[in-house]
C-alpha cells in the first residue's frame, strides 16, 4: 500500500518538475529570439503652404513604414520604406478694401484641396551621431481640387458698404508627382516618438505644397 501511495506522488514530482523545465526553456528562448520592432507608424499634423503661400491651410499625414535591414540602430534602422496618405487643405480669403483715400484694395478668391498616396524611401544618413535625424522622398500620385473665382462684382450699399459678387470655378486633376521629408524625432518612451518635419511636394501640374507640421510615432 505504501509503494502504491508512494509511486503516484513520485510521478506527480517529476512532472512537475519537468514541466517547469521546459516552461523556463520556452521562456528563455522566447526572450532570446523575440524579434526586433521592424515597423512603425507616423501621424503628423501641420501646417500647409500652396504655392507661393498666398494659399494656406493645415494637412495631416498618416504613414507606415518597415525596417529594410534587421540589425537596427537605435531609434530607428538605418533604411526604411512604406506608404503614406497625404490630406492638405487650404483658403486664400478674399479682400476688398476702400480705403478713405479713395483707394480700393481687393484680392481674389482662393481654395486648394490635394489627397495624394506617397511611397516612401527614408534614410538616416547621421545613424551614429543623430539617430532620429531622416530624409524620406518618394513619388506621389493624387487629386486635387483648386476653387477660383471666375468674374467678380462690386455693388456699393449705403447700410452694407462694398458688397462682393463673384462666380466660382473648380478645377480637378490627377498628378504624378514627387515628395521630400527632413525630419528629426526625439524618443519619449519605450516605442514612442515625438518629432518635428519640414516637406515639400510637386507634381506635373506645378502644385507646389510646402508643409511644417509636429508628429507622433510608434514603433512595433
Amino acid at each position: 500500500m505504501r509503494i502504491n501511495n508512494i509511486l503516484p506522488v513520485t510521478l506527480f514530482a517529476a512532472s512537475l518538475m519537468m514541466a517547469s523545465t521546459i516552461c523556463a526553456q520556452t521562456n528563455t528562448s522566447t526572450s532570446k529570439f523575440k524579434p526586433k520592432p521592424t515597423y512603425t507608424a507616423h501621424l503628423s499634423v501641420g501646417q500647409v503652404f500652396f504655392g507661393t503661400g498666398d494659399v494656406n491651410g493645415y494637412g495631416l499625414l498618416m504613414a507606415v513604414e518597415k525596417s529594410v535591414f534587421k540589425k537596427s540602430v537605435r531609434p530607428f534602422p538605418a533604411f526604411q520604406v512604406g506608404f503614406g496618405l497625404n490630406f492638405e487643405t487650404g483658403i486664400r480669403k478674399p479682400v476688398h478694401i476702400l480705403h478713405p483715400n479713395g483707394v480700393f484694395e481687393e484680392s481674389s478668391y482662393g481654395q486648394t484641396s490635394k489627397t495624394s498616396g506617397w511611397a516612401t524611401f527614408k534614410y538616416h544618413p547621421f545613424k551614429h551621431s543623430m539617430d532620429g535625424f531622416s530624409v524620406t522622398i518618394g513619388p506621389t500620385l493624387g487629386i486635387t481640387q483648386s476653387t477660383s473665382e471666375k468674374s467678380v462684382g462690386f455693388i456699393y450699399d449705403t447700410f452694407y458698404g462694398v458688397i462682393r459678387k463673384s462666380v466660382l470655378e473648380t478645377e480637378n486633376h490627377f498628378g504624378m508627382g514627387y515628395r521630400i521629408a527632413v525630419q528629426q524625432q526625439f524618443a519619449i518612451k519605450d516605442h514612442f516618438f515625438i518629432g518635428f518635419r519640414a516637406d515639400f511636394s510637386n507634381d506635373v501640374h506645378g502644385d507646389v505644397n510646402t508643409y511644417l507640421g509636429g508628429g507622433l510615432s510608434y514603433r512595433f
